[in-house]
């Protein structure tokens, strides 16, 4: 009898330390690669333009952090010294390639972009003029 609840302790322990795995659903977590989450880290601005005009120059530096929680950070420093921080939320699919960026506030839209082997594009239309940049981790 000690045997059989000594097992069933076990596995009631296991089931109970994997379902509180990373916050999520295990269903949602299909891979390892997903679970160690590669994207995660750190991103230098590598372009950056504005209506074709690159604006790189201006900065000291440009950053992207993404976090395991699912949070991102976009920060810089001009050349003047001035910084600058802008927190969001995101969700990255690394099956389909893609990351999709969303505001903190409530009812604001997601915007897609392309999740790429160490590096994420974005491209996004502001006031009718494009502004695009390319991080790389």
């Amino acid at each position: 009898m000690r045997k059989y609840f000594g097992a069933a302790l076990a596995v009631l322990l296991c089931a109970a330390l994997l379902t509180g795995c990373a916050g999520g659903d295990i269903g949602e977590m299909s891979s390892l690669y997903e679970l160690s989450r590669p994207y995660a880290g750190e991103y230098e601005c590598e372009t950056l333009t504005l209506a074709g005009e690159d604006m790189l120059s201006s900065f000291e530096y440009v950053r992207l952090a993404l976090s395991y929680g699912g949070q991102a950070r976009f920060f810089w420093r001009s050349a003047q010294g001035g910084e600058g921080e802008y927190t969001l939320d995101y969700l990255a699919d690394v099956q389909e390639g893609r990351i999709a960026f969303c505001a903190r506030t409530r009812g604001a839209a997601a915007h897609t972009f392309p999740l790429e082997k160490g590096s994420v594009r974005l491209g996004i239309s502001l006031g009718g003029r494009y502004l695009y940049a390319v991080f790389t981790q």
